[in-house]
């Protein structure tokens, strides 16, 4: 794997979910669709007056069945807010470019960062220090054992042997099984 992917920290950018692209650009798609549409508009007004009543009736439905249809978008304002929201918050450069993880479009560097840094280290897994380190606590608790496997792997092969976790990269994903 490209260095320029795997963080200090250990954390590995290309699994990272604040860095695909994919998930990112197809929130402002849907976004722009939906505004271009006007679907938001038409649908939270229906919601809103119950005009949805006139379309059961129209369609000869349940109230019941098209109430439950419509009462979500009672709230569609929150949901657009929400996928606005998503997409500033995609990291677009990686730690090693940019000297902090870019998450919300700010750099931000952590505290391992910062020590490895001052150390002189390219990483935490040159620290003797690295097991027990509460600067690692952090991403220790949230991707588990993935930290020590990109810290054995960067001790033993360098980055080309850290290869992608996919969908087993959080501690939480890896938990599911």
């Amino acid at each position: 794997m490209d260095k320029k992917y795997i963080c200090p920290c250990g954390l590995v950018c290309t699994d990272c979910l604040f860095y695909k692209p994919e998930i990112y650009e197809s929130a402002e798609k849907l976004k722009d669709t939906i505004k271009d549409s006007q679907v938001d508009i038409f649908l939270t007004s229906i919601s809103e007056s119950q005009s949805w009543k006139v379309i059961a009736d129209h369609l000869n439905g349940e109230q019941s069945d098209f109430e439950k249809y419509f009462s979500a978008f009672t709230n569609f304002k929150q949901f657009m807010n929400t996928l606005e929201a998503l997409t500033q918050l995609q990291c677009k450069s990686t730690c090693r470019e940019t000297g902090g993880c870019s998450v919300g479009g700010k750099v931000h560097r952590c505290e391992a960062a910062k020590c490895v840094e001052s150390k002189g280290y390219d990483g935490c897994w040159e620290c003797p220090e690295r097991n027990h380190c509460e600067k690692l606590f952090f991403v220790k608790k949230i991707y588990g054992a993935t930290i020590s496997e990109t810290f054995s792997s960067m001790k033993s092969e360098g980055s080309e042997g850290v290869t992608p976790y996919g969908n087993n990269y959080y501690a939480w994903q890896r938990n599911k099984k």
